[in-house]
């Protein structure tokens, strides 16, 4: 049986304090509609096609989709004239004007219904009592990014925390008030304690998500990905609400292999990581598809035929640089493989060129020459990622710098740190889970031990 989902997941600066520059990227618009894909039972009684249309889910008040009318149930056939079929609706929405008419055409009951509304501005988060919100945007090869960055409302120097995401497309900008820890809202528990509990905290959004410019996503490389964050912790540390001797980064999943990149180049205290990777990229993905296949109930004998296609196909892309049309020219025995795992030449939504760069980037040198104090935390049902890079993490900062490195298991925490006990009730009801917020007291704790010089 071949797989064909994976769950996975680079100085010194002036401390002066310098005000947010005036915030020139306009916002954009949001529908305030969440959607679902259909099941074959109403793609069958819409006598539908395959991919084409979207189940609106309860829509929220005062946005665009509820100014227009539209309701629960309700299919989306297109917008703006455009039908609506997979990939197609983020584009759409992000390129309509705030302020300007959209066109809804749905299914309600059987019968076609035309909806309109004017598109709304994206609420921004509205901080509370205890913080803040700011919006501002950093310069990244000419592209404007957007950055949301909360501080104590009380004036002083506060310790900062530099919030890297993971993989994902996913937009941070929400209300970290309310956010739930939902697939729409991870981390936002988080963030949220860490804003309330006396941290300036900054957020980035990725080229082609929320208001930042660039993109598509699916084009975006490591090296140019890396060099947001590199800005963004540039103007991070030149608040003047931020203690520049004790800033912090918190990378979860793929934003803990960005982290001690620009660690190297920008100072932190320290760095925390939560359900990232540490060996090679080829030895990670080795790991990933032989665990969950058999976590899924695979044979034994079947996963270790993937696993060594895999492995062949992984070297031959990531370390010999060839296509997958040379590949499969090459070695046809792997094309099934290849069409499995790369769907149109792509991997996990991705371009080869992300994956190459980050299977060309030695980890261990980066975390060995970041100078900072590191905690590695691995959630006990986190079945994407594995205790040997949060235990190879922790032991790469200790040789250099002994008792620096500190590597913790967290009960009750899958990689989104929703509170399933087990790996397998985990991939079981993957996103569905409650928010489990115990890493936020584990990370303080260790920032309060750190900054006492206790750790």
């Amino acid at each position: 049986m071949i797989a064909t989902t994976l769950f996975l997941f680079g100085l010194n600066f002036s401390e002066a304090s310098l005000p947010l520059a005036a915030d020139e990227l306009p916002r954009r618009g949001t529908l305030g509609v969440p959607f679902s894909q259909l099941s074959p039972e109403l793609v069958a009684q819409n006598k539908l096609k395959p991919g084409e249309g979207l189940l609106v889910m309860a829509p929220l008040p005062d946005l665009t989709g509820a100014k227009a009318g539209l309701r629960a149930n309700d299919i989306l056939l297109s917008l703006n004239g455009t039908l609506i079929r997979p990939g197609v609706l983020q584009p759409l929405v992000r390129e309509a004007p705030v302020g300007k008419p959209v066109k809804f055409k749905v299914l309600r009951d059987g019968k076609t219904l035309e909806l309109s509304a004017d598109m709304v501005e994206k609420p921004r988060d509205p901080g509370n009592e205890n913080y803040s919100v700011s919006y501002s945007h950093v310069d990244s090869f000419g592209k404007k990014m957007r950055t949301i960055i909360t501080a104590p409302k009380k004036q002083g120097k506060y310790p900062a925390i530099f919030f890297i995401q993971g993989f994902s497309p996913v937009s941070y900008d929400y209300t970290l008030a309310t956010a739930t820890g939902d697939v729409s809202t991870i981390d936002g528990p988080i963030l949220n304690d860490l804003a309330n509990s006396g941290f300036v905290t900054m957020r980035v959004e990725k080229p082609g998500v929320g208001d930042s410019e660039g993109g598509p996503f699916v084009d975006l490389d490591y090296t140019t990905e890396l060099d947001i964050y590199r800005q963004a912790l540039k103007q991070l540390k030149a608040q003047g609400s931020v203690d520049t001797d004790n800033v912090f980064i918190f990378g979860h999943s793929m934003g803990g292999s960005f982290g001690p990149m620009i660690a190297c180049e920008i100072p932190v205290k320290g760095l925390a990581v939560y359900g990232t990777a540490g060996r090679t990229w080829h030895e990670y993905l080795n790991d990933t598809v032989r665990y969950q296949a058999l976590l899924a109930g695979d044979s034994f004998e079947n996963v270790d035929d993937t696993v060594r296609q895999v492995d062949q196909l992984m070297a031959l892309l990531f370390h010999e640089d060839k296509t997958i049309a040379e590949v499969k020219k090459s070695h046809p025995q792997l094309a099934p493989i290849a069409d499995a795992f790369m769907p149109g030449g792509l991997f996990n939504g991705k371009t080869l060129k992300f994956w190459n760069q980050l299977g060309k980037t030695n980890f261990s040198k980066y975390w060995t020459n970041c100078n900072a104090h590191v905690l590695a935390v691995k959630g006990v049902s986190d079945f994407v990622t594995y205790d040997a890079d949060h235990q190879l993490i922790a032991d790469v900062i200790n040789r250099k710098n002994p008792g620096w490195g500190r590597f913790v298991h967290l009960p009750n925490s899958d990689h989104l740190f929703h509170n399933f006990p087990t790996e397998a009730e985990s991939l079981k009801n993957w996103q569905r889970g409650k928010f489990n917020n115990d890493f936020s007291k584990v990370l303080k704790d260790w920032i309060a031990e750190v900054m006492a010089g206790k750790a």
